[in-house]
Formats: C-alpha cells, sequence, structure tokens
C-alpha cells in the first residue's frame, strides 16, 4: 500500500508583506533558517515518507522556483534524482479541486487502497520527532478507510483559526470528529480553551483515497465528476476540469460533512505563520524579547521583530513593534497589528502597483534581476544568470535593449547570429528580434541591462520555447 505526501505550495503571499509578495510568497521564503518553508516541509516528512514519493502541487507563476527549490535541498545528496516531482495546477481553485485531482492520480498509480498525506507548504512545525509519531498512527488509521485531519492543542484564545470538536474527556491520540467549528469571537475562543475539547484546525491532512473519492462523490458530486472523467496526467484535459469547477476548500466539500473524519489531537509546536506575530512567536529571541534579522542597533527596545538585511536599522523605544525593512517597503505596525497586511496588499492593487507581486530584486529560476533606475523611456537592469543557465528565446515588440557584462562570459543569440559577449563587452538587441542570453561559464554572468522604448512593463515579451520565465 503505497503512502503519497503531497504539498500544496501555491499560495500567493499576501499574510508576511512587504517580505513575501505573490511572485515570492512565503512557502519559498528562509524565515527561520537556512532552507525555505517549502523546503522543511519535504525534509520533515522524509523520514516516513520518502521524497520520490512527494508530490508538490503549484501554479505556473511558481513551477520553476519550486523545482529550483527542490533541487537545492537535493544537491550533493547520493539520491538527487529520487526527488519530489513538481505538478502545476492549471489555476488555483482553493484545496478541494487540487487534493481530488490528487486523489485520482494516486488511484490511477498506486490503487484505491493507497494513502495521501496533504500538507500546506508554509507552516512551521517545531516539535518534529512528535510530529512524525502522530504522522505514523495517523497512516495506519487511514489504512482502515478514514479521512484524518491534524487538530492542534491550543496554547491560546486564538480568533483566527477554526476549531475542530472532539468528545469530551478522552485521553485518546485520535478521536473521531464531533464538529468543525468557525472562527470564534475572543470570548468563545477563551471558552473553547477552558474546556479543553477543542483543536485549531491545521490544514493537513492524511486520506484513504478510496474513501476520499467515495466521499467526494457524495458530498462534492460536481468536483468528483469533472475529474473521474478525464486522465489526471493530461494537462489539457486537466485544464478543462479546473476551468468548469467552483472554487471550494476540502474541509467544505468532504471534512465538514462526512462521517469517516477522525483527527489527531497533536501537540507539534505548529504555525501556520499566518502574521508577523505569528513568526515573532516561533522565534529564537535575545535577552530583550527581540527577534532581529540583519544589522540593528536596538535602544530600550523590547519584545520586537526587526527585519532588514540592506542598511542599518536603529530603534528606540520601541516595544511589541514589527519593523519590516526591504528594498522598496518599509513595514513599521504594532505586531498586534500586523494581520492587517491584507488591507496594504488590497491597497496597492487598488493603485496597480507591482510592490505586491515582486521585489526590487526579482528572483528567476536561472537567476535574479534588480531594476536600478526606471524613468520614461528607459529602464536599467543589473542581471545575474547562473552557470550553465539560460533565458527562454524571446523578442520584444516596443523595446530594444543593451547589454554590458560586467562578469563572466555571455553567450547571446541575436536573430540568426551567436555571438559570446566578454567582460567589458557589450552588444545590442534591436525590437521585434528574437534573442536568447546564456551563461555558459562556471561563475555567475552579470549584466548591465538599459532597455529604450515606448514601452518597457514586463508584459512585453513573446516566448518562443519552453524555457525558462525571463
Amino acid at each position: 500500500m503505497e503512502i503519497i505526501a503531497v504539498t500544496l505550495a501555491g499560495g500567493s503571499g499576501t499574510r508576511l508583506w512587504p517580505l513575501s509578495r505573490k511572485l515570492l510568497p512565503k512557502q519559498l521564503l528562509g524565515l527561520t533558517g537556512d532552507r525555505t518553508l517549502l523546503q522543511e516541509t519535504l525534509r520533515r516528512v522524509e523520514p516516513v515518507i520518502r521524497q520520490q514519493n512527494h508530490w508538490v502541487i503549484t501554479n505556473n507563476e511558481l513551477f520553476y522556483q519550486v523545482k529550483s527549490q527542490i533541487n537545492a535541498l537535493n544537491r550533493g545528496r547520493c539520491d538527487a534524482d529520487n526527488k519530489a516531482q513538481v505538478l502545476k495546477e492549471p489555476e488555483g481553485k482553493n484545496t478541494a479541486p487540487a487534493i481530488i485531482w490528487a486523489a485520482f492520480k494516486c488511484k490511477k498509480h498506486y490503487g484505491g487502497d493507497s494513502i495521501m498525506a496533504v500538507f500546506p507548504s508554509d507552516h512551521l512545525v517545531m516539535k518534529e520527532e512528535a510530529f512524525l509519531q502522530y504522522l505514523k498512527q495517523g497512516i495506519e488509521r487511514a489504512r482502515e478507510g478514514s479521512l484524518l485531519t491534524f487538530g492542534i492543542v491550543p496554547r491560546y484564545p486564538e480568533t483566527g483559526y477554526g476549531y475542530i470538536k472532539i468528545p469530551e474527556n478522552s485521553n485518546e491520540s485520535i478521536h473521531r470528529v464531533e464538529s468543525f467549528v468557525e472562527k470564534p469571537d475572543y470570548q468563545t475562543a477563551v471558552n473553547y480553551l477552558e474546556k479543553g475539547n477543542y483543536l485549531w484546525n491545521s490544514g493537513m491532512f492524511i486520506f484513504h483515497v478510496g474513501t476520499l473519492l467515495k466521499e467526494a462523490s457524495l458530498y462534492s458530486k460536481d468536483i468528483y465528476e469533472a475529474f473521474a472523467g478525464i486522465d489526471p496526467d493530461d494537462f489539457s484535459e486537466l485544464s478543462d476540469a479546473f476551468k468548469a469547477v467552483r472554487p471550494l476548500s476540502i474541509d467544505y466539500a468532504v471534512m465538514e460533512k462526512t462521517t469517516k473524519a477522525c483527527v489527531i489531537k497533536a501537540d507539534i509546536g505548529w504555525s501556520d505563520v499566518g502574521s508577523w506575530k505569528s513568526l515573532y512567536e516561533v522565534s529564537s529571541k535575545d535577552v530583550n524579547g527581540n527577534v532581529v534579522n540583519g544589522d540593528h542597533i536596538a535602544i530600550d527596545t523590547k519584545n520586537s521583530y526587526i527585519y532588514g538585511r540592506d542598511r542599518l536599522i536603529v530603534t528606540m523605544g520601541l516595544k511589541d513593534m514589527a519593523v519590516i525593512d526591504t528594498a522598496d517597503a518599509l513595514l513599521v505596525a504594532p505586531l498586534e497589528q500586523t494581520y492587517r497586511t491584507r488591507e496594504v496588499v488590497d491597497r496597492l492593487k487598488e493603485q496597480n502597483s507591482r510592490m505586491h507581486i515582486e521585489h526590487v530584486t526579482v528572483e528567476r529560476p536561472w537567476g535574479r534581476y534588480k531594476v536600478l533606475q526606471k524613468e520614461p523611456g528607459y529602464k536599467i537592469k543589473r542581471i545575474i544568470v547562473e552557470p550553465k543557465e539560460k533565458l527562454s528565446r524571446h523578442f520584444h515588440h516596443h523595446r530594444s535593449e543593451h547589454w554590458i557584462v560586467v562578469k563572466g562570459t555571455a553567450k547571446v543569440a541575436n536573430g540568426d547570429s551567436e555571438t559570446l559577449v566578454r567582460e567589458n563587452e557589450s552588444t545590442f538587441i534591436a525590437a521585434g528580434v528574437v534573442h536568447r542570453l546564456e551563461n555558459p561559464g562556471m561563475i555567475p554572468l552579470e549584466i548591465i541591462e538599459t532597455q529604450c522604448g515606448s514601452y518597457l512593463e514586463e508584459d512585453d515579451i513573446v516566448r518562443l520555447d519552453e524555457g525558462y520565465i525571463v
């Protein structure tokens, strides 16, 4: 009976703005160490579920970044080829369509008795040994035909989570679900904490695949039927299925209706990292209760989260504050108010700003670029292409490009010609000409690009192959 881990990694990233953005959401950030939250999710379950049995579902915009992070996690391992498989979701429709699609894929390849464990890619688990023990127990119960979720023993009266009610006075680690409860007000959350038979709903699951599909056919027939009639490995058919279904969470689609639901009562040091406050709570602190990332001088500053990598941050007389500094945005707010970053993102959308989408330095699978200056008629970028990487073949309608190589050697396809451009040399790409930039060397290639034209936005691009996103 095969066990498959499915990690959902298509989140857009608004709650940890300005560090997390649509094209670099929190699952792709290293918030508590050298590894990103996605990499930690893959690594954490590997003692129980081997990585080659791990599927990561993401969207088109993040696909290559996710692949790059998986490759980085496996670099240097003797079994580096046995890594997680990245699956592209045609469009985001909440969790139910993605999970039901994955269940049909499991059934096709491993049969209806296979087990599927589902994890968000952006959660923290501090007590890993305990987590692995609960995971093993949950897999054994799922073999009997159950649908399980992880319920977290609450540490305080949280109003931002849904809750799961379990029987009173039970000492078992796995319980029958009595009911799912919506996010409560504060006093109700206090009552739940006092009663002791309410758990936080974590969004982590362990499913018997055959049971999940049967229950989906009963309680979310439209979603079930959309995927039942297709080949789950055919992207064209999959795209049609995703277009046809409504957005719905797996909780609403199945778990809140089924009689097969069980919950693992888990004390695993869990956090969904839903705000800067929640990240502060699970991070290591100095003697003054501060969490500091970057160069910081603190004068009479206590119980605060300070982040900044580009310059010195000096704080005076702060208490219970978040100071988050990036190259193009600064957030200063009481930790208790940091859940309101969604409001900031909504304002930026109204203003047609790209500051909720990408950073000044934009990560790409082949490297990165930083906009140094932008004025009407021209834009200047610093571009770094990693060794042996290349961009896709493409052209622009409205701009020409001048490239000066600062470090390394560039292999440039420019129309029908292909040349090597070395340090202190330059080349010119006219508007409308098909071109490609490649780094054939062993050190990072660094170039300065000057764009000139009437329209200089990133969507002025026509890609001609399936190479990396430019």
